[in-house]
């Protein structure tokens, strides 16, 4: 009877460690790793690739479950998040299904102009930057690409790109005007918008902001807005940058009909990707506020006054004479 339970004991301690060696040599995944798989790769050049990364232990166990189940032509092209150490089933299938793909994370900053979004897209080989703008220029979409976190898997057609940019502008935007009843349009508030996020530094500032550019414009008064200008410039090779910083009398009167220094009423259109807080801003402007102007001080708020002998005053104080 001893020797039998001595017996059961060895036996379940062998099923035991049997099973604890299958499982730490083929069932313990590892850290994750990116892994390429290029257009039309042979089943041998996608297990030899995999053997590298050390996804899979055995190349010819993966090309035998490979001939078994599928064939080369199933597995799609592009790049996958694998873990190190896993069984050739599951990594056939995710490759095949594409539950793997391998996601770029992008952020889109909210004031960015199109230009900025596509080089960010190209940076990460999301999509191609000429077709992305291409589209948005022809169907005039700037103001509309809501600024947020992305995730893209790398050659996303560019429509794609911009049909989840809005839907995300659906999802967020598009509610706040059946919330807030405004006389100008969808547009003209995305067109005010786009020069408050521009200039706005504190949030708490955006209303205020939208309620003098709001004042100007139903007085008939020019706008005088710098980032319009700015946006008219371009990209700025000096500085290698959009949005060029200290703007001379010279640009001031670049001709264009973004240029509100020269042109009466609002921009053809937004001049970037406004957030929603600067929409609500232009939806929800400062109540009873009558400011015509503000200048800037050196913490990133603004002064604001009702006349201009009060806004030359506050920016002799603060600039100095």
């Amino acid at each position: 009877m001893k020797k039998f339970l001595l017996l059961l004991i060895l036996f379940f301690c062998l099923v035991i460690g049997g099973c604890w060696a299958v499982k730490t040599c083929f069932l313990s995944k590892g850290k994750l790793v990116v892994v390429t798989i290029e257009p039309g790769a042979s089943g041998s050049s996608v297990a030899r690739t995999l053997k590298e990364k050390g996804i899979i232990k055995s190349q010819f166990f993966f090309k035998l479950i490979l001939r078994l189940t599928s064939s080369a032509r199933d597995l799609k092209a592009g790049r996958f998040d694998l873990r190190e150490n896993t069984s050739s089933f599951e990594v056939i299938n995710c490759i095949k299904s594409g539950k793997c793909t391998h996601y770029e994370k992008i952020t889109v900053l909210e004031g960015w102009r199109s230009e900025e979004i596509a080089e960010a897209l190209a940076e990460r080989n999301i999509t191609d930057p000429h077709a992305f703008l291409d589209i948005v220029r022809q169907k005039d979409l700037e103001g509309y690409l809501f600024p947020s976190t992305y995730l893209f898997a790398e050659n996303t057609p560019p429509q794609k790109v911009v049909d989840e940019m809005l839907q995300q502008y659906r999802n967020h935007i598009s509610p706040l005007f059946k919330q807030y009843k405004t006389d100008l349009t969808e547009k003209q508030v995305l067109t005010v918008a786009s020069i408050v996020e521009r200039e706005a530094i504190v949030h708490d500032e955006r209303p205020k902001i939208a309620a003098v550019y709001l004042n100007r414009f139903r007085i008939g008064k020019r706008l005088e807005a710098d980032p319009t200008v700015q946006y008219a410039l371009g990209f700025n090779l000096r500085e290698n940058r959009y949005w060029k910083k200290g703007l001379t009398y010279s640009d001031l009167k670049t001709k264009s009909p973004y240029n509100t220094y020269r042109n009466a009423g609002l921009p053809p259109g937004p001049i970037c990707n406004p957030s929603k807080e600067s929409v609500l801003g232009v939806l929800n402007p400062q109540a009873g506020f009558e400011a015509l102007y503000f200048v800037a001080d050196h913490g990133g708020r603004h002064v604001f006054s009702r006349t201009f002998d009060e806004h030359r005053a506050h920016i002799r104080r603060i600039r100095g004479k």
